[in-house]
């Protein structure tokens, strides 16, 4: 009876949970992306970096609210999503977003 009171540990979502989820969460952010692209007038000579930086600080906070499952781990998945949505939306050639994952991974020290 008393089970009743306690509270169950979350448990983690299955592999092909977080598959889903990770693919929903890239559908939306390339949504985002091209709601920002199309609204947010930066000066021409703003690099494609800046505009994904700019772009992903709000979209971490969405991130931590709607699709935290997928920060449990390296914050590569967050990067993943968002040059995959960049990518996908077709708002920028292959080789600049390339480029700007370059330069964003030189600027956060990632690898």
């Amino acid at each position: 009876m008393f089970n009743l009171f306690k509270k169950k540990k979350a448990s983690l979502p299955a592999f092909q949970d977080l598959g889903a989820l990770a693919a929903q969460a890239t559908d939306e952010t390339r949504e985002k992306w091209l709601h920002f692209h199309r609204n947010v007038h930066l000066k021409e000579e703003v690099s494609l970096a800046t505009k994904i930086d700019l772009f992903s600080q709000p979209l971490a906070q969405f991130f931590n609210t709607k699709y935290s499952q997928l920060l449990l781990g390296s914050p590569d998945i967050f990067w993943m999503a968002v040059f995959t949505a960049v990518l996908e939306s077709g708002t920028h050639p292959k080789e600049q977003v390339n480029a700007a994952v370059e330069e964003l991974r030189s600027k956060y020290g990632r690898r």
